[in-house]
């Protein structure tokens, strides 16, 4: 009895460990490019306090468009957990999201959930999703 009891919490331990380390294949459909050139920047953060800061980010994938209206890019072995992301097409490769002097971004971006703040960046609740190993296609409509 006690080792049908024992071999049962081992077994609960490594299907509860397992799903914690689930991985994920995530398919990141940007849209709205409008036929642009340039290098489309895609991060993913998985805390407030990372988001949007470049050196930050627990996945990236940086992307050459040329003439396109979207791209879909993939990301594989994402592990579980909560996550957001930001992204951006950088028009003149100055790796950078240029901003007019108000602070309005010149170049297209987006956010996951598709947050669209009107007069400020979003913020890593707005656009948090969980990744639970799932194999999924999110779309990101830059704005």
């Amino acid at each position: 009895m006690a080792l049908k009891t024992f071999t049962t919490l081992i077994a609960c331990i490594f299907f509860a460990g397992s799903s914690a380390y689930a991985q994920a294949q995530y398919r990141i459909k940007v849209t709205n490019l409008d036929n642009k050139t340039g290098k489309l920047y895609i991060g993913w953060y998985k805390d407030a306090e990372s988001f949007m800061k470049p050196r930050k980010t627990a996945l990236v994938k940086i992307v050459e468009v040329k003439d396109q209206n979207e791209v879909t890019v993939g990301f594989d072995e994402v592990p579980s957990g909560t996550y957001a992301i930001s992204t951006f097409l950088d028009e003149n490769g100055n790796e950078d999201l240029d901003l007019s002097v108000i602070g309005k971004p010149r170049e297209k971006y987006g956010f996951s959930n598709n947050v669209k703040p009107a007069m400020r960046p979003a913020e890593f609740k707005e656009a948090a999703f969980t990744v639970n190993g799932e194999n999924k296609t999110l779309t990101i409509h830059l704005k």
